[in-house]
């Protein structure tokens, strides 16, 4: 084997008509291929398929297998070294495998060349990234997982507490806050389900055996899948160079992900408006304006509404690269790796953020109990009642606030009271109104005491909570970490 310098100097010839001088090596060439980012990203999983290679390699006698054992060895001492935040890169690297090369190479000399032997760039970055999509991808589930107990843990606090829900912007029939949880908490359990679908395909090798050599022998692919903990190889070797369909998949199911994360956090921001006063966020999450002192922003919902755009884009960016390429090999599947990372980040963060954020909301209970009054409720069906009537819109609306004055303070419900009543407020109201108010399915007509609240409802809501929590806590007995041999 020659010097790693002499092989580099070569390749540099090679690629500018026989000169040395590279002008690829500038800084900015180099981004040719992968980004410093994206190496640094996928360092630690160059590193993992490297050290099995290097194992699998002595295991099949393609080299010395003494050799091959010290080889490996020390590439796993590299590793620590990059876990403990080493940066064993340098910008004079033609790329990741050159950097483990010229590492190795300090040891072993002419040796070191063996990181390369049977394999190909292509097929390394096809392994390294799913070896790197799936460990992602279980960080992600496990951040699923937990804002799902989060919000269990909120629906079991407020199972009590009335909310008022709206159609087109009016409102409807009331609800239980722990019903608002439990919805996002469905919507996130089907994300996870989407996920763990994406974590299984992962689990396939993408090592084509596409090295035989001239003894008969041919690089062990079930080995190297063993070492890496796949279970199973996939046999086409050109899909494996070239499939990307998990890294669309996962785009697809983190802008469906994004979309839940934007709209729960839409309820809030409008939730916490003054007009609304339902929710008010504690002095972590308190961004205090520049301009008005005591004006406090929503900075944190504005990023959780909108931070999914980026991801979205991402997506429509991975779709675009793939669209149209041939089924052979080229550069452009390589450019899929960068959305795929930033998606990562941006779910992860936005994950994260918001099972900082949810317990430290407080609920302003009496604004809620008074919102979701369903005489105020049903005083919006009398209102729309009387203005289909003729009567101007003013005057509806002040006969109406007098109305309901006159059921809180007699603790009745407008179904309760007799026509008689309702004509002394307007006289276009007539026996219709009963209907107007049932067909419109904005009244509560249940109450317990001084509440508006159903005997069973709270207990109903514990049980669904409990199941739920099971559920969970089944789902998250399927993120077990593959057992790597290495």
């Amino acid at each position: 084997m020659r010097q790693e310098q002499d092989i580099r100097d070569e390749r540099a010839k090679a690629r500018n008509n026989g000169s040395a001088d590279d002008p690829l090596q500038l800084p900015n060439a180099r981004r040719l291929w992968q980004s410093p980012r994206i190496e640094a990203m996928l360092l630690p999983f160059t590193l993992q398929s490297t050290q099995a290679h290097l194992r699998m390699l002595g295991d099949c006698s393609l080299i010395d297998s003494d050799i091959a054992s010290q080889l490996a060895h020390a590439v796993g001492e590299l590793r620590k070294r990059v876990d403990a935040g080493e940066n064993i890169l340098d910008k004079k690297d033609e790329d990741v495998l050159s950097s483990v090369e010229r590492h190795l190479s300090e040891e072993f000399g002419v040796n070191a060349g063996a990181v390369r032997l049977f394999s190909t760039p292509r097929e390394q970055l096809s392994v390294d990234t799913r070896l790197w999509m799936r460990d992602t991808a279980l960080a992600t589930a496990e951040g699923i997982a937990k804002l799902r107990l989060c919000l269990l843990h909120l629906a079991d606090q407020h199972a009590e507490i009335h909310l008022p829900t709206y159609v087109h912007l009016k409102k409807s029939r009331s609800i239980m806050v722990a019903d608002f949880w439990l919805t996002y908490e469905l919507r996130f359990a089907r994300d996870f389900k989407r996920l763990e679908e994406i974590r299984k395909k992962l689990d396939t090798l993408p090592l084509s055996e596409n090295v035989q050599l001239s003894n008969g022998k041919v690089v062990d692919r079930q080995k190297m899948g063993q070492y890496l903990g796949f279970y199973t190889i996939l046999e086409n070797g050109l899909d494996a160079t070239t499939d990307r369909d998990y890294l669309l998949e996962f785009a697809a199911f983190a802008s469906i992900l994004s979309v839940h994360i934007s709209q729960l956090s839409s309820d809030l921001m409008t939730w916490s408006t003054q007009e609304f006063g339902f929710v008010r966020q504690t002095r972590p999450f308190n961004f205090y304006d520049q301009e008005v002192s005591q004006k406090r922003n929503q900075e944190v919902l504005a990023v959780l509404r909108t931070r999914p755009a980026a991801v979205f884009g991402d997506m429509q960016e991975t779709l675009s690269a793939m669209k149209g390429l041939s089924i052979n090999y080229s550069q452009d599947f390589e450019e899929c790796v960068p959305a795929a990372i930033d998606i990562s980040d941006n779910i992860n963060f936005l994950i994260d953020l918001l099972i900082a954020y949810l317990p430290n909301l407080e609920f302003d209970i009496d604004a809620l109990k008074d919102a979701s009054n369903p005489v105020i409720v049903s005083g919006e069906s009398a209102i729309q009642f009387l203005v289909d009537r003729g009567v101007d819109r003013k005057k509806a609306e002040r006969a109406v606030e007098e109305l309901v004055e006159y059921c809180k303070q007699r603790r009745k419900s407008p179904s309760d009271m007799t026509l008689n009543e309702w004509t002394q407020f307007s006289m276009a109201f007539d026996s219709d109104i009963y209907d107007a108010i049932a067909n419109s399915e904005m009244e509560q007509t249940t109450s317990h005491g001084n509440e508006w609240l159903a005997l069973d409802i709270a207990r109903k809501i514990k049980e669904r909570v409990q199941s739920a929590r099971l559920l969970v806590e089944d789902d998250m007995t399927t993120l077990a970490a593959p057992d790597l041999h290495i």
